[in-house]
């Protein structure tokens, strides 16, 4: 699914762009944009990505915090075990105008946390899901402007997610103990849950004359994580004594904060 669901996402952009430059009479190209006004109604394709942060980030660092991960073992190479996190968003946008200055907006979205090693280019690193969801979002778009070429719209949202958590993603995979032989990590480390999600959007939207319009902007999400039962892995590394993942917690969050960028096209034009 999720290499299938960015195609999609481009498939449905080009339709709106096909949609927008396919008008029934050619002279609409002329015809000036009507914007944001009363009845207006909205549908776009988005695409996000920016920095997360929040307790569930903060627990990967600390879990591999000292680590380090033989690259060459005859030659003695060794860096040390640290990751960087990515927040991807992507999804499909509709909004209803039942007045002037307002609207009700609905957004499906996919969110998604990637992982990956920092050894640096000259070594391989590796990366995988740490948190990946399918999500549906409502709330009410507030607009700056009516019936005009430009806009600013505010939209806090809440939402409902279904979610697929992956503890320690790379390091379940190549963290070993410096025994000999080495012994990796051992344990269940995914959860599957659902939960509340929430965030806000501010974007600044350009409409074009037949219909199509662009918006960007930024996008604060936030990702809650309900895992039921503490996670059984621990640190290889860390013998005698064994570094227990995120303390034993059950839950954590996943803030995200990113740039937005919208394609779409407006009916009412």
């Amino acid at each position: 699914m999720s290499q299938r669901l960015p195609r999609v996402v481009l498939g449905a952009l080009f339709l709106l762009f096909a949609t927008a430059a396919y008008p029934a009479d050619f002279d609409e190209l002329d015809k000036p944009p009507e914007g944001a006004h009363r009845g207006q109604m909205l549908l776009g394709a988005f695409f996000s990505i920016g920095m997360p942060f929040g307790s569930c980030i903060d627990a990967e660092n600390a879990f591999v915090k000292g680590s380090h991960y033989t690259i060459d073992k005859d030659e003695g190479t060794a860096k040390a075990f640290e990751v960087s996190h990515l927040y991807f968003g992507i999804g499909f946008a509709f909004e209803y105008m039942p007045f002037d200055y307002m609207g009700a907006k609905i957004r499906f979205k996919r969110n998604s946390v990637v992982q990956k090693t920092n050894f640096g280019t000259d070594y391989q690193n590796w990366r995988s899901y740490l948190y990946k969801d399918l999500s549906f979002y409502i709330g009410p778009s507030f607009h700056l402007t009516t019936r005009k070429r430009w806009d600013f719209t505010l939209t806090p949202m809440i939402g409902y997610a279904s979610a697929v958590y992956h503890a320690a993603p790379v390091a379940t995979r190549i963290l070993v103990s410096d025994d000999d032989p080495p012994v990796g990590m051992s344990g269940e480390n995914e959860r599957s849950f659902s939960s509340l999600t929430y965030g806000a959007e501010l974007n600044c939207t350009i409409y074009f004359s037949g219909g199509l319009f662009v918006s960007f902007g930024a996008d604060w999400t936030r990702m809650n994580c309900a895992f039921g039962k503490p996670f059984d892995i621990t640190n290889p590394q860390d013998a005698p004594t064994s570094r227990v993942y995120f303390d034993g917690a059950t839950s954590g969050v996943i803030d995200a904060v990113a740039f937005t960028l919208t394609a779409g096209y407006a009916f009412s034009n």
